[in-house]
């Protein structure tokens, strides 16, 4: 249980192997049978209206199959490959394949290689079965070659008839293109397969336990313009042509929304290939601001002032969002204004710095919140965590518990959110919720939902373990209306205000600030900018900050040593911590305790360190110190002697009570190789010993953490040297 919570919370596979090979779970013999069976039962009862002959003929027909061909036909299309020899369907259940294969082509469920599968059939191919085939067919292929360019040789130089022959026995599973449209209609994805009912089996995946769900999309019309669209995004993506007439009509947002995603698609590959003029033809079929920048840009980059100024204009006059109406500004004022830098140049340049030790570097997000905590401000990193869960919060009823919220058992994003139809369908209910949001009751809604759901699955945030700790006073301090404003315009634009906001909240008793920070070489993207003019324009205070690096001489340090069981965590667990806080040099605190491993100390590990089952027996376990220690790191530089090992052990055993353990790390081993070089050997003990460092009971953790302590100093004598050096 506790490794498939952790795969659902990393989505890590090798997690996800782990799980599988500890949980011994086997599925039924026929579960994939099963699973089929299941899809068609659901979209031939919930998507009845969105069905053609085709689907209804491909349900009917296949329900009259025997069991052995539906084994098979499943087998072949969970695979997702074009072509199959029977030597690739040896499955132990199925007792008489021959057969089986003759009642599917009698059916209409499989059929022999067409030429039109050629492509398609190479691409299913290993680099070597390509490399054999191209020796067979006399086509040179070079070893140094991907396999797409394996591929399209043996495409373009070997006919399809030659390798038809070598190819004999091939078998196709036809009806696809009637298959992927009922798989569309259950997940709203193409491409999908029966993965998902697996992993809900297995308990891998979770599912939306819903007594109703309600179909996906209004008509067959709207259904299959996606689904069109879909399948030619995914054409694209891999190469293939896509023909540029006989599109069907979009009929909705998200029709529209995949429409010109695919003309943006289409147009970069033509940029890519050279054909400008066909490119700013497909772009100019779109209405998606993404496609009308590239016209401007391209337009410009020809000398075409004239189309370009009267584009600009038109996106000024009209933007489809603030960012649209940021990008025209900001080019209008170079390209035609004579200024020389951009806006977001300007603002970068306007914005405050934050000068921050250069151990953070790499982190400027989790520097800039130190800064802030030493001010005395609270401070949490929250991105684009805030705003979708308070949305989410304030309107979960209307958006998770309404009638038909979801499409299916497998959707965790609302129906309503889909199609920016939210407002529209719950007009009443959302105009009485922003009343009570402009009187003050936001965190009385909050509140209630928490109570309610809280943990409940959902595709809008994340339930992190601070949500209501960093809720409670953003909105004692925001103000209502701007509030309300805010969450009026998500209800009304869920993709477009679904990101882009601040990385920083800081709250400090009535006062409330937002905070994007920026590192080295950081730009200011266009959302980001929106969602600034957005807060602020809805009355508040949000900035951008500026991080630079130096050494800081005031910086903190805690020096931590860990003793293991062994030297690989998770399996093997921290006995002893001891932990040194340094400041301008000196000591100014220690911290120290055993810790109960809750497994065996082995032999040798004991009698290198002294520390024996005995010993540990009635130490606390590290849920018991862990508040104790963080707040003894809190704001502090984590260094250790090696400190991928102390780091990684401590990282641990927080991440084994559901904590995030995120520190800057100074290594003694590196920083004195890096400042004292031509030493034989970097142990500690024998850098003690050069150096004329007391180090009594080595291998407790305490002690050494005071060693490394003085190596620290001696480390930190160059570093600040060495930087005035170099500021000279």
């Amino acid at each position: 249980a506790d490794l498939a919570q952790t795969w659902l919370a990393h989505r890590d596979v090798n997690i996800y192997r782990t799980y599988m090979q500890a949980s011994k779970v086997a599925l039924p013999t026929f579960y994939y049978v099963e699973h089929f069976h299941e899809m068609l039962g659901f979209v031939a009862e919930t998507c009845a209206g969105l069905l053609g002959d085709a689907e209804r003929g491909f349900i009917r027909d296949f329900r009259a199959l025997d069991m052995g061909a539906q084994c098979l036909y499943v087998r072949m299309v969970n695979r997702r490959k074009t072509a199959f020899r029977p030597a690739d369907l040896a499955y132990q259940e199925i007792d008489d394949l021959h057969s089986g294969l003759k009642i599917l082509r009698q059916a209409g469920f499989a059929r022999t290689l067409e030429a039109g599968d050629y492509r398609a059939a190479l691409a299913d191919m290993s680099k070597p079965d390509l490399t054999a085939l191209a020796r067979a067919q006399g086509v040179a292929v070079r070893s140094s070659w991907s396999k797409s360019q394996r591929v399209t040789a043996l495409f373009e130089a070997a006919p399809f008839t030659a390798f038809a022959a070598w190819y004999a026995d091939a078998i196709v599973p036809d009806r696809r293109e009637t298959l992927d449209f009922l798989l569309y209609l259950q997940f709203g994805h193409f491409n999908e397969t029966m993965t998902r009912f697996a992993l809900r089996d297995l308990g891998v995946a979770p599912t939306q336990n819903r007594a109703s769900h309600s179909p996906r999309f209004a008509s067959a019309e709207e259904a299959r313009a996606g689904f069109f669209y879909s399948r030619m995004l995914e054409a694209a993506q891999q190469g293939a042509s896509v023909p540029d007439d006989n599109w069907p009509e979009p009929v909705t947002e998200e029709n529209r929304r995949l429409h010109d995603k695919l003309l943006h698609r289409l147009g970069q590959a033509a940029e890519k290939s050279g054909n400008l003029p066909h490119a700013l033809t497909l772009y100019a079929r779109a209405d998606a601001f993404v496609c009308r920048e590239r016209r401007v840009r391209l337009l410009h980059a020809q000398g075409e002032r004239a189309q370009v100024e009267a584009l600009l204009d038109a996106m000024l006059q009209g933007p489809e969002h603030d960012e649209e109406y940021i990008f025209a500004a900001d080019f209008s004022a170079r390209k035609f204004g004579r200024k020389r830098t951009g806006v977001f140049t300007d603002l970068l340049r306007e914005a405050q710095t934050l000068e921050v030790d250069e151990l953070y570097r790499g982190d400027p997000e989790f520097a800039a919140m130190q800064h802030f905590a030493r001010e005395g401000w609270r401070v949490h990193h929250v991105e684009n965590d805030l705003w979708p869960a308070l949305f989410g919060l304030i309107f979960w009823d209307e958006l998770f518990e309404a009638e038909g919220a979801l499409a299916s058992e497998f959707d965790w994003l609302p129906q309503a959110l889909r199609d920016n139809g939210f407002v529209e369908r719950f007009a009443p209910q959302v105009a009485l919720k922003l009343d009570a949001v402009r009187g003050g009751g936001a965190a009385a809604l909050a509140r209630a939902t928490l109570a309610r759901h809280a943990n409940a699955p959902n595709g809008l945030f994340v339930w992190r373990d601070d949500l209501e700790a960093m809720l409670a006073p953003v909105l004692a301090a925001a103000p209502p209306y701007g509030l309300a404003g805010l969450l009026e315009a998500m209800a009304r634009d869920w993709r477009g205000h679904r990101d882009g906001f601040p990385d920083l909240v800081l709250t400090r008793g009535a006062e409330l600030r937002f905070i994007e920070i920026k590192g080295e070489g950081d730009q200011i993207r266009r959302n980001q900018l929106a969602r600034l003019n957005l807060l602020r324009g809805l009355g508040f205070r949000a900035d951008i900050r500026r991080v630079a690096y130096r050494v800081d001489p005031d910086q903190t340090y805690v020096v931590v040593d860990v003793e293991t069981t062994g030297g690989r965590p998770p399996n093997d667990r921290v006995t002893e911590i001891g932990a040194v806080k340094v400041r301008h040099g000196q000591v100014v605190a220690e911290w120290s305790s055993l810790i109960n491993p809750q497994k065996h100390i082995p032999a040798f590990i004991a009698q290198l360190t002294g520390i024996s089952d005995a010993m540990v027996a009635e130490a606390p376990v590290f849920s018991d110190v862990a508040d104790d220690f963080a707040a003894f790191l809190d704001g502090a530089v984590f260094v250790a002697h090696n400190a991928g090992f102390d780091h990684g052990f401590i990282a641990s055993e927080f991440r084994r009570i559901g904590r995030r353990f995120r520190h800057p790390k100074l290594c003694t081993v590196a920083g004195m190789r890096r400042w004292y070089p031509g030493h034989a050997s970097y142990s500690l003990a024998n850098l003690c010993k050069q150096y004329a460092i007391p180090l009594t009971q080595h291998h407790r953790a305490l002690a050494d953490a005071r060693a490394a302590a003085q190596l620290l100093n001696l480390i930190n004598e160059k570093r600040f040297t060495g930087h005035e050096e170099a500021g000279r």
